[in-house]
């Protein structure tokens, strides 16, 4: 076969590029009509420095859930859930907590439901210490046991709650979890002097 050095040669391929290309321009005009239909949630649960009296000085270390609608698709949020297993193999636990209702930090928060147009954000602020005032933090995330605790806060995840049904995860930000166990270990440690003290 000789060389395909002529422009003939080169030109006999022209139908297929000319096919590929047409698919390809029909597959992004597809996806760019469809994915408005999305609901397309960005959210991460960070640390942040709140104020407490004064409002123009930041004194405060407190955790935040924040979340912007990134899609046309207007959102309507309706709760979060934290997601945490007792032990590896068993059944998810869902725990609903409600930081609007702390004074500490509900000044700050959205309130549920959030209805969110493209671009608007909403957020909800953790006191440090939220887990440690629970009723009962040792059926959340600080149980007695290191092991147990340890596995709690390590695989638990964040939820979003739409108004359609669907649950979007939350993205935990570096360190977080590490932060979390620091505040348990303080809480164990208190809880286990406390225990001693009652005793003697």
């Amino acid at each position: 076969m000789e060389a395909c050095n002529t422009w003939q040669c080169i030109n006999s391929f022209a139908p297929w590029v000319s096919a590929f290309g047409t698919i390809l321009i029909s597959g992004v005009a597809l996806w760019l009509s469809v994915r408005d239909k999305f609901i397309r949630l960005k959210a991460s649960y960070s640390g942040s420095l709140i104020p407490s009296y004064d409002p123009t000085i930041l004194d405060t270390y407190a955790y935040v859930l924040d979340f912007v609608n990134v899609g046309a698709r207007e959102v309507q949020v309706t709760n979060f859930e934290w997601h945490w297993k007792h032990a590896p193999f068993l059944k998810k636990q869902r725990s609903v907590i409600q930081p609007y209702l702390d004074k500490r930090v509900s000044r700050l928060c959205s309130k549920f439901p959030m209805r969110l147009t493209d671009g608007e954000v909403a957020r909800l602020f953790f006191a440090a210490d939220f887990i440690e005032k629970l009723d009962s933090p040792d059926r959340f995330l600080f149980p007695a046991s290191k092991k147990k605790a340890f596995f709690r806060i390590f695989t638990s995840e964040i939820y979003l709650c739409t108004s359609v049904g669907r649950k979007l995860k939350v993205k935990m930000k570096t360190g977080m979890r590490r932060e979390i166990w620091r505040r348990y270990k303080k809480y164990n440690k208190s809880m286990h002097l406390a225990s001693r003290s009652s005793a003697d």
